[in-house]
C-alpha cells in the first residue's frame, strides 16, 4: 500500500475525490440538522448511519489529499447550518431524501470508478458504491414498512415474444405512437420521483431564504419541477398508466432557515446536475421521438436554471472552483 501511495493521483482521481469531498461535506451539514429534528427512531438510526459514514469519508479523502500535497476544499462549516432551526421537513421526506441521494451516489460513484487507475482509490469508490446500495435498500425497506414507498406503475405486458416489424417503432414522427416500453415507463417514473423530491427541497429553501432574489430563484426551481412533473403526468395519462405520487407535502410552515444561502444554492446546483444526468439516461433508454423531445427540452430548461444559480453564487463568491489544469505559459518568470 505504501508503494501505491507514491503513485501520483491522475486528473480523474483528483476530480472524483474532490467532488466526493464536496458532496459529503454538504450531506454532513444537512443530516446534522435532520438528526436534530427527526421524530421516528427507525429513521433517526438511518440518518445517523449515513451521517457517520459521510464524516468518515471526509477524513479518508483528507488523508489522501494530504498525502498528495493537494489543498483541502473549504466546502461547508458549522456556520452553514443551524441545527436548532424549527422543523422544516417531515420524517417521510427524510426517508425519500435518503433514497434519492443514495441513487445519485450509486450513479456518480460508478461513473468515477470507471475512470480510476490506482487500486486504493478504486477500492475507496467500490466501498462507496456498496454503501450507497445498502442505504438505498434500507431506505426502501423502511418506506415499504411504513407504507410510503412511491412505487413504479403496475402495467400489463404481452404474454408472448414479439419482434419489431418496421422502423416506425423507433422513428414515429408521422405515425401513431406505439405503446411504451417498460424501460421508458421506468425512466418516466424515476424522473417523476426525482422531481417530487427536488420540488420539496426547492419549495422549502424558497420558504426560508432571507434574500428575495435567492428566494425567487428557489421558487423558480419549484415551478420548473412542477412543470416537468406535469409533463410526465400527461404522458402517463395518455398511455393510461397509473400516475406515481406522494400523499405527503414533505414540508412544514417554518420560515426559519436551517442552512446558509450558500449551502442551499449549492444543493440546488447539485440537484440540477443530477437532473440533467438522469434525463440523459432517460434519453438513452427511450426510443419514442416524443419522449426524446420532452427530455431534451427539460434538459435545456434545467441547464438554463442552473446557470442562474451559478451566477448568483459567483457574484457572492460562494462557488468554490474545482481543481483545474495549470497553464504553464502563465508561469513564466519574465515580468512585464
Amino acid at each position: 500500500m505504501s508503494d501505491i501511495k507514491k503513485i501520483p493521483l491522475v486528473s480523474s482521481e483528483i476530480s472524483g475525490l474532490w467532488d466526493s469531498y464536496m458532496s459529503d461535506s454538504l450531506i454532513v451539514k444537512v443530516l446534522s440538522y435532520f438528526l436534530n429534528r427527526v421524530e421516528n427512531n427507525d429513521i433517526r438510526i438511518m440518518l445517523q448511519q449515513t451521517y457517520d459514514l459521510s464524516k468518515a469519508h471526509i477524513t479518508e479523502i483528507t488523508d489522501l489529499f494530504n498525502q498528495a500535497k493537494l489543498p483541502i476544499p473549504e466546502a461547508f462549516s458549522d456556520n452553514d447550518v443551524n441545527i436548532n432551526a424549527p422543523r422544516l421537513f417531515t420524517d417521510s421526506f427524510y426517508l425519500a431524501y435518503l433514497s434519492f441521494m443514495s441513487r445519485v451516489a450509486m450513479h456518480n460513484y460508478t461513473l468515477i470508478l470507471n475512470q480510476i487507475a490506482r487500486s486504493d482509490i478504486r477500492e475507496y469508490f467500490s466501498k462507496r458504491i456498496n454503501e450507497s446500495i445498502d442505504l438505498y435498500n434500507k431506505s426502501a425497506d423502511l418506506r415499504l414498512e411504513k407504507g410510503i414507498f412511491i412505487r413504479a406503475p403496475f402495467v400489463e405486458v404481452p404474454k408472448k415474444v414479439q419482434y419489431i416489424k418496421n422502423q416506425t417503432f423507433m422513428l414515429d414522427f408521422f405515425s401513431e405512437k406505439r405503446p411504451m416500453l417498460l424501460s421508458e415507463v421506468t425512466q418516466l417514473f424515476g424522473t417523476t420521483f426525482s422531481n417530487i423530491v427536488g420540488k420539496a427541497i426547492a419549495t422549502g429553501f424558497g420558504q426560508v431564504s432571507n434574500n428575495e432574489r435567492i428566494s425567487n430563484f428557489f421558487f423558480e426551481g419549484m415551478d420548473l419541477s412542477s412543470k416537468i412533473i406535469n409533463k410526465l403526468t400527461e404522458v402517463f395519462l395518455e398511455e393510461e398508466i397509473p400516475i406515481p405520487s406522494s400523499s405527503d407535502s414533505f414540508l412544514t410552515d417554518s420560515t426559519v432557515a436551517p442552512f446558509s444561502e450558500k449551502l442551499m444554492l449549492t444543493h440546488m446546483l447539485v440537484l440540477s446536475s443530477s437532473g440533467v444526468s438522469s434525463l440523459g439516461m432517460a434519453i438513452a433508454e427511450s426510443l419514442r421521438s416524443d419522449l426524446y423531445a420532452m427530455y431534451f427540452k427539460s434538459i435545456a430548461e434545467i441547464m438554463k436554471y442552473s446557470q442562474k444559480g451559478a451566477k448568483i453564487m459567483i457574484e457572492n463568491e460562494w462557488l468554490e472552483q474545482p481543481p483545474d489544469v495549470i497553464k504553464h505559459k502563465n508561469l513564466v518568470g519574465v515580468k512585464k
